[in-house]
């Protein structure tokens, strides 16, 4: 028995992953475009077939997928496949015959026979993924960490925000032909719309998995990013002289050693946009260079702690770069600023440091951007308060770890003191940059406010301050001093002190300063916030909860406070203990605590002892309660395993508006008993009625 197919003349797609024999590259517009044959291939099977006959392919792989002319992609070898003869997508069938290819195959298919079209995607998800990182789902390097392969890895490196470390490394090499003087590969928003749609398409429940269709979407979303974004970011003159009044005084902002800042306002649809241009100075002679280098960093390195590109010019011997506007402008303003809070000063540490340890490596690249200028000036502030590193025209992109040799430097004062002796500049020399920033914050004012009478001891005699933490008082600006928790202040004060290090190896990443960052920020919120709103006697209260007297960190106040909303069990799980909206303390007990005997007023509230000696006929009682305005009676008992009994006296739905239940025991008569000298009540229970999803009932145990 034969089949005959067409030719297809670049044969399968595995021959192009991890082959290092195979001299043909594919770049990265192919590998999309693969993607989306592929999807749009799959999407047909899932959906189109007549006489609503579904097809349910079952070993989608690489080496399945052959390429034709022009890379168009095609999904081959149907030896496998199942008819499915349900157009909703929600109908399962389910087998014992599990079939399809291990590294590929759906997780909770090989594991529950569950066969929907949830198990292609699955698979569609790990060639995605094989297409991004150049290798084969089963690669040595993947199962030697889990032998799922591809996938497991992906998903763990996505969640990790790791993804740029898997990316192959050829499609970064490539020359983007869009725009012949900028970035090389996939830009980072292609990268990203690609990477999310493909993690999706790998989830280890089936109905959390994107459609055929939803993929193809996504993908032709990622191509068009890749072949469109830079074009639409490109300005006229005219168009920028327009928004910018023609570049007049009144517009101007600032300006640097490279050109002079303008703000402005361009039109995009029906809305109006604040812009600011920076009109590079065409005297500098290395304006070109620092005109490229930043126009690649923005294009590529996008982050919401980087300032945002909207666009850029580059004709008639103007060069220009537009960037988002951030209204409150630089840091250095607000320095001495008594509205910018410890709480404030902190977040926008926070996000600096975010900033700078995405562009030392959480890009998506195996690069790195080495900034070279850090410094208050620097860092914009948009009306929020949020933070944005900018000015990138001295900077460098470099592979992970290597040193950069310039004659370039950035600012005096913020300027790695080990530069003068080495001569380089790496990572960590941005890191000492920002350590000068964070005493900035601390100080209430630049280090060195007059530039051009620069005195190294006098620099050098302040910064050592910080590596004291006795003589922290002289430094931190007077009018947060009280503001300042002593542990915030003194793990802020830690982090800093290591940033300035004189040793670059001694330093800490960017990702440790942000983590020490965010520590000292929980110590300021605990503080500020969370410890007024707890009992004073909180961890008083914790030692009487059997589960938490030991176990619970009372360093997290957040944590605590919501754990005393919700209420927590004390006195051996006797007591329900809670806080309430407005810090007051409520307690529930069990009614067995506050029983009395013989119904004499005169009694005190006591303990009610355990007694079982009771008889197992069925019981009427005369139980009267008032729920409302209504005065109600329960009137039958049953018997309960432990000798007790029960009855019910109210039944509600939890999809009742009013969830709340309150009612009033009036009395409880049991007209089998009279001789007993007091009747008990146990306590107040509440129980699904059996085979009804919501109703509920409530008991009442008496005796």
């Amino acid at each position: 028995m034969l089949l005959v197919y067409e030719h297809v003349s670049n044969r399968s797609l595995d021959n192009y992953l991890g082959n290092p024999d195979n001299s043909i590259n594919l770049t990265w517009v192919q590998r999309i475009k693969i993607g989306i044959d592929i999807a749009r291939g799959l999407n047909y099977l899932h959906t189109k077939v007549e006489d609503e006959q579904r097809i349910i392919h079952r070993d989608i792989k690489s080496g399945n997928i052959l390429l034709g002319k022009n890379w168009v992609a095609k999904i081959a070898d149907f030896g496998l496949s199942r008819f499915h003869h349900s157009s909703k997508d929600t109908e399962t069938v389910y087998t014992g015959n599990i079939a399809g290819t291990q590294v590929y195959l759906c997780p909770e298919y090989m594991r529950t026979g569950k066969l929907k079209r949830a198990v292609d995607i699955y698979s569609f998800g790990v060639v995605l993924f094989e297409i991004l990182f150049g290798k084969l789902a089963n690669d040595p390097i993947y199962i030697a960490e889990n032998e799922s392969g591809i996938a497991h890895v992906a998903r763990r490196h996505f969640e990790e925000r790791t993804m740029h470390e898997m990316v192959d490394p050829k499609i970064m090499e490539e020359v983007d032909e869009l725009t012949s003087t900028l970035h090389k590969g996939p830009n980072q928003d292609s990268i990203k719309i690609y990477s999310e749609i493909a993690y999706r398409c790998v989830a280890v429940t089936q109905d959390n998995r994107p459609t055929a269709k939803d993929i193809l979407e996504e993908l032709e979303k990622a191509l068009s990013s890749q072949e469109n974004n830079k074009d639409n970011l490109q300005m006229s003159f005219e168009e920028i002289k327009l928004a910018t009044q023609n570049f007049s005084r009144e517009n101007l902002i600032g300006g640097g050693g490279f050109g002079k800042v303008f703000k402005g306002e361009v039109r995009r649809g029906n809305e109006s946009i604040e812009i600011v241009a920076k009109r590079l100075d065409r005297s500098q002679g290395q304006g070109d260079h620092h005109f490229l280098m930043e126009l690649e960093i923005l294009f590529e390195y996008k982050h919401e702690n980087i300032i945002g590109l909207e666009g850029y010019c580059n004709e008639n011997h103007e060069k220009i770069i537009v960037y988002e506007h951030a209204s409150k402008r630089s840091l250095d303003r607000y320095l001495n600023d008594v509205s910018l809070t410890w709480t404030k000063r902190l977040k926008i540490c926070i996000d600096i440091a975010r900033g700078l340890a995405f562009l030392h490596g959480g890009v998506p690249t195996k690069e790195m951007v080495i900034h070279r200028d850090i410094k208050s000036a620097n860092i914009l502030l948009n009306v929020d308060w949020k933070a944005k590193i900018s000015d990138f025209g001295l900077s460098a992109i470099t592979t992970t770890n290597l040193e950069v040799v310039s004659k370039l430097v950035g600012t005096i004062g913020y300027v790695d003191p080990q530069y003068e002796i080495t001569g380089f500049f790496t990572e960590k020399s941005d890191i000492y940059s920002f350590g000068v920033v964070l005493f900035e914050i601390l100080y209430g004012q630049l280090l060195m406010p007059n530039r051009k009478n620069y005195d190294q001891q006098h620099v050098t005699r302040i910064l050592k301050q910080i590596h004291e933490e006795e003589k922290l008082g002289l430094i931190v600006f007077e009018d947060i001093k009280e503001q300042i928790n002593p542990k915030s202040l003194s793990a802020f004060r830690l982090i800093v002190s290591r940033c300035l290090n004189f040793f670059r190896q001694k330093r800490p990443t960017a990702e440790e300063v942000l983590q020490q960052l965010e520590k000292s920020l929980e110590f300021q919120v605990n503080y500020e916030i969370w410890s007024p709103k707890l009992p004073e006697d909180c961890e008083e209260i914790l030692k009487l909860s059997k589960s938490l007297r030991t176990s619970y960190n009372t360093e997290k106040k957040k944590d605590l406070y919501n754990l005393f909303s919700k209420g927590i069990l004390l006195q051996d799980d006797k007591v329900w203990f809670s806080l309430g909206s407005i810090g007051e303390r409520n307690e529930m007990i069990s009614a067995t605590m506050f029983s009395y005997r013989n119904r004499s007023p005169h009694d005190k509230w006591c303990n009610v002892p355990e007694s079982r000696n009771v008889s197992r006929n069925p019981v009427y009682v005369d139980l009267k309660y008032r729920k409302g305005s209504r005065i109600l009676h329960a009137y039958f008992a049953t018997w309960r395993n432990d000798e007790w009994m029960m009855i019910e006296f109210y039944r509600f739905s939890n999809h009742m508006d009013n969830g709340a239940f309150e009612a009033l025991l009036l009395s409880l008569s049991p007209y089998y008993c009279r001789e007993h000298d007091a009747i008990y009540v146990e306590g107040i229970e509440f129980r699904p009625i059996d085979n009804a999803s919501f109703s509920i009932l409530i008991i009442v145990f008496v005796f």
